[in-house]
């Protein structure tokens, strides 16, 4: 009896930390870098030349008003291409930045508007 008693409540144990973990992968998950989503350049540049204009260039060709600040151009060179790459550097701590709040839908925008600058020609370009 004892043996059957122990054995349960080792399976309820064993059961309860299968889905501890697995609702601890889920969460983790929701909350990476990676974009959600394939991003909108056109609603990302509409976002850039309402809140990253007045220090970065969004423009090619253009020199960013913030001398420290580096142009979208620069940003889409050294991200090679990878929405993932854009949001990590738009992501990590700049200190000369001020802590701008966006949400993912807006950074996945941001982030497809970066990347389509290193597009030749592309259909995301204003």
């Amino acid at each position: 009896m004892v043996g059957l008693a122990s054995d349960e409540l080792m399976e309820g144990r064993m059961k309860l930390a299968l889905l501890s973990s697995a609702i601890l992968l889920l969460v983790s998950t929701g909350l990476s870098a990676e974009p959600l989503e394939t991003g909108d350049p056109q609603e990302g540049f509409v976002y850039a030349k309402e809140v990253c204009a007045n220090c970065h260039a969004i423009l090619p060709d253009q020199s960013s008003p913030v001398r420290e600040a580096p142009t979208f151009d620069d940003i889409a060179d050294r991200s090679g291409g990878s929405a993932k790459a854009v949001i990590q550097r738009i992501k990590a701590e700049h200190p000369m930045m001020p802590n701008i709040p966006i949400g993912p839908e807006e950074l996945n925008d941001l982030a497809a508007y970066i990347v389509d600058l290193d597009t030749p020609a592309a259909p995301g370009h204003p």
